[in-house]
């Protein structure tokens, strides 16, 4: 039987496995760096141990997710010893992605009885991926968007999520303006650590590295979308030095802003010839 995909548009673009997953433990030698990311969106669970991830410690029920092209740089910490934890790469379909804006998320506010579903859906996960089937792929993927969804609820269930909206808004509206944290605190009537704080609540990063995430994401579109140069692109994203603009950039892609812009447009025009 022919294998179960999401659409022919997205067999185009991935022909390949659109998840695999799996479970480890691993000891302080454990160390992955990819600079310029991978393709697809790789979650991971930490259950046991601890380990770190962009600089954030992560501990048992604490998800990290990264994004396509952000670099990969995650690690046992070495203060631990032993890091127990679960993983998926896959290919998230367009109407996932406002389940997946966040980098780190703990459910520390979730019931025991919540937790425990969910490493128990994300070792359901493990065990469909490893077959290759298509249908155990498709369930896979819908495990995945469950896991999603119980964290967004979660995250709903803080009380933040007015916050999130109001603050998230806000700062993509000012993005060509400088935002430091005491600024923003400011805007919100809130002292800089109390902000900081309900910040990575609602977002699960700080404050900086979301702005910063929001800004590169702009000058993708307006590399692909316009013929601004990359000076003025950094400049119209809120990057006051188009040097420093370039470095930020090739450290989420993986390419400078102009060689990406090329071999982003010569990969579209392949993908609508074929």
């Amino acid at each position: 039987m022919r294998e179960v995909m999401f659409d022919p548009e997205y067999v185009k673009r991935h022909p390949y496995r659109s998840v695999l997953s799996s479970e480890y433990k691993m000891g302080t030698d454990y160390h992955i760096v990819r600079n310029g990311g991978l393709d697809d969106h790789l979650l991971i669970l930490t259950v046991g141990g601890a380990g770190l991830a962009g600089g954030t410690g992560l501990k048992p029920f604490s998800f990290y997710l990264f994004r396509p092209h952000e670099r990969h740089d995650y690690r046992t910490d070495p203060a631990v010893g032993v890091w127990h934890f679960l993983w998926a790469h896959f290919h998230a379909p367009a109407n996932w992605l406002p389940l997946l804006g966040w980098n780190e998320f703990s459910m520390q506010s979730a019931s025991a009885v919540e937790r425990r579903r969910i490493v128990a859906l994300f070792r359901e996960v493990v065990a469909n991926s490893s077959t290759g089937s298509g249908h155990d792929e498709a369930i896979a993927m819908n495990l995945i968007e469950n896991i999603l969804l119980r964290l967004a609820r979660i995250n709903a269930a803080s009380g933040d999520t007015g916050f999130k909206e109001e603050v998230g808004a806000y700062m993509l509206g000012h993005l060509a303006e400088k935002q430091t944290l005491a600024t923003l605190a400011a805007s919100f009537r809130l002292s800089p650590s109390r902000f900081a704080h309900r910040f990575r609540e609602a977002f699960g990063t700080s404050p900086q590295a979301y702005v910063e995430g929001c800004r590169i994401n702009m000058a993708r579109q307006l590399l692909l979308t316009t013929s601004m140069s990359v000076k003025e692109v950094a400049l119209t994203c809120g990057f006051g030095d188009p040097l420093y603009f370039s470095k930020r950039f090739s450290r989420f892609t993986g390419s400078a802003p102009s060689r990406w812009r090329g071999e982003t447009e010569t990969k579209t025009r392949c993908r609508k010839d074929g």
